[in-house]
């Protein structure tokens, strides 16, 4: 009876087997673990037109603007980025490689990147004509580098030679063939620290040609105060050129942006000036866009979608203050955001001359700039 017993055990275990070995080898295997993928980015097209008022023939004029971010992420302590970037005032600007870097996350307060790397400092905020921070900034417009960069617990530490723009190169004839060298290199230094709602973040940057009395310095601090409704934004940036001469003299410039907002009812200002010297300035490019302006603009929220507002303007429109050519805006903005991630913004803008130098002719001109993000 025994031996019956088993037999039919043996030859049950058998038959289940037999049986479900074809469902078994149905089943696909487990794919192995690979890196997370992650696409981002954002589309900016806007489309303007010149003076409609005096000009003869009406003119019109493009930006657009794509930004594609590809992160990667190995495991929990390993990542990497690259990012393409096309840019320009057209409708078809040209895509380009803008940048990659590999990250190590020791934990959240230490995190090792090397690559190609980007630095800006006090940019501006408030006022939307200049808040990009590649071309204008208070502390520093962006500075692009291929090196390395150390973030511990709020210390931003970054090294490495220029690149892009920021790169400069000599270029020697040999045998009738040139051929050019980079030669900048940059050092950023930047601690953020916060209390409450609040960031006080003073910064360093450091830039040499490498050659006798050529080198560039951007020192300062940006303090983002926040209490309830009220905000304000205030910088302190100097820039310097030719640190061990006395030429050029350095440009101080000072930025503060107080917003208020009240749900329905908002408000939000910048008010610039720039100590430039007359005759021995230090200008990088577009960076310190005018010596002096001033902006407000109350506005009110009228949907969730929809909002206006008023803004006032005066612009000094020159980096030098010789140069009598300020004017007096004045306009509407219609801000819609009917789903997250897309913006749009319309406005109607009068430029009314008060400088001497200014012409006597006041313009008026359209825009529309729509924003989407992925």
């Amino acid at each position: 009876m025994k031996t019956r017993f088993t037999s039919n055990l043996l030859f049950g275990i058998a038959a289940a087997a037999f049986l479900a070995a074809p469902a078994i080898a149905d089943e696909p295997a487990a794919a192995p673990a690979g890196p997370e993928v992650k696409f981002s980015g954002e589309v900016e097209f806007d489309a303007y037109t010149g003076d409609v008022i005096n000009e003869d023939i009406k003119s019109h004029s493009y930006a657009s603007t794509f930004d594609l971010n590809v992160d990667v992420k190995f495991n929990e302590k390993w990542s990497a980025s690259v990012q393409l970037e096309a840019d320009g005032e057209t409708t078809d600007p040209t895509a380009i490689y803008n940048g990659a870097f590999v990250q190590y996350t020791h934990s959240d307060k230490f995190v090792v990147k090397f690559g190609d790397l980007t630095f800006s400092e006090g940019a501006f905020l408030n006022y939307y004509d200049y808040d990009d921070p590649a071309d204008n900034a208070a502390g520093m417009a962006e500075h692009d580098i291929r090196g390395v960069e150390l973030d511990y617990s709020g210390l931003v530490f970054g090294i490495g030679f220029g690149r892009g723009d920021n790169d400069n190169q000599v270029c020697v004839d040999e045998d009738g063939e040139e051929t050019c060298v980079g030669v900048a290199y940059d050092l950023h230094l930047a601690y953020e620290f916060g209390f409450g709602e609040s960031t006080l973040r003073p910064f360093f940057d450091y830039k040499s040609y490498q050659e006798p009395k050529h080198n560039e310095m951007h020192v300062g601090f940006d303090a983002n105060l926040k209490f309830d409704a009220f905000a304000f934004h205030f910088v302190y940036g100097l820039h310097a050129d030719n640190l061990s001469e006395d030429s050029p003299k350095a440009t101080h410039a000072i930025l503060a942006e107080p917003s208020l907002d009240l749900g329905t009812f908002n408000v939000k200002a910048s008010v610039f000036y720039a100590a430039i010297d007359k005759k021995d300035p230090t200008v990088h490019g577009e960076e310190i866009p005018e010596y002096f302006f001033v902006y407000g603009e109350p506005g009110v929220r009228i949907s969730d979608a929809f909002a206006l507002g008023l803004p006032l303007e005066y612009h000094a429109r020159t980096l030098q203050k010789d140069d009598d050519v300020s004017t007096f805006d004045v306009g509407l903005r219609a801000y819609a955001t009917p789903v997250d991630g897309l913006e749009i913004t319309g406005f109607a803008m009068f430029d009314i001359p008060v400088g001497d130098d200014a012409g006597d002719d006041t313009a008026l001109r359209f825009g529309l700039e729509t924003v989407f993000a992925f």
